[in-house]
């Protein structure tokens, strides 16, 4: 079931998920810059901590990603009629490219920020990295809702398939049970029709009656083929 819903879904969201994924890392990764950079001296380049390099080549390949994110919305929008997506959709897509966006340029402003002498307003750097942190964190809960929604769906189709599992072993044993009760009913008369032949015979021997049974069923056999010759 997992691979089926694996395969189900967009790849668009899937490229859009990993953009992310990649904004989370990259909001941590520039925390740990700037509490380095807070124990350097002023114009300190980004360059000279030990994940600054890091910071701006996931910075980088994230822009890229928007950027080809940005094409592939912009492709659909100019052939609605082709790929049939509406136009919902496709706002919701853009105004996440648009987040995005945000997001990037508020890194930038974060790192110019850190690395200018004299800068008059730590407390508006501070207030809008806890922002981009909320934001960070909505995303995070907006998907375990959305894979709490998916689990509950795949607990759904079990519950439902565990019911119908259970209505066919209930008809099954139902159609056991008479078929036990038919050979139970069978073995009654059989036995019946023994005691009539041995009082017929005046014999208790099973193994003569059953001898006698088998001979007589033999001989209409017989007859039998030899009527139809």
């Amino acid at each position: 079931m997992a691979t089926t819903d694996m395969a189900m879904r967009d790849p668009y969201d899937e490229a859009e998920n990993t953009v992310r994924k990649n904004i989370r890392k990259l909001i941590l990764l520039q925390s740990q810059v700037l509490e380095e950079l807070r124990t350097m001296p002023p114009n300190t380049p980004l360059t000279s901590t030990s994940k600054g390099s890091e910071l701006l080549n996931v910075c980088s390949a994230i822009e890229r990603d928007i950027s080809e994110l940005q094409k592939v919305i912009d492709t659909i929008s100019n052939n609605r009629e082709r790929y049939r997506i509406t136009k919902k959709i496709i706002a919701q897509r853009q105004s996440n490219i648009d987040e995005f966006r945000s997001k990037i340029k508020g890194v930038h402003d974060r790192n110019r920020q850190a690395t200018t002498p004299d800068n008059p307003q730590p407390a508006i750097c501070s207030s809008s990295f806890a922002q981009h942190q909320l934001m960070s964190q909505k995303d995070m809960l907006d998907q375990q809702d959305a894979h709490i929604i998916v689990l509950n769906a795949s607990a759904q189709n079990l519950h439902q398939n565990a019911r119908a599992i259970n209505v066919e072993v209930t008809n099954q044993n139902a159609l056991i049970s008479e078929v036990g009760d038919a050979f139970d009913e069978t073995n009654l008369r059989l036995n019946a029709l023994t005691k009539r032949m041995a009082v017929f015979l005046d014999t208790k021997n099973p193994s003569l009656l059953r001898l006698v049974i088998t001979l007589f069923l033999i001989s209409i056999v017989l007859l039998l083929f030899i009527i139809l010759l």
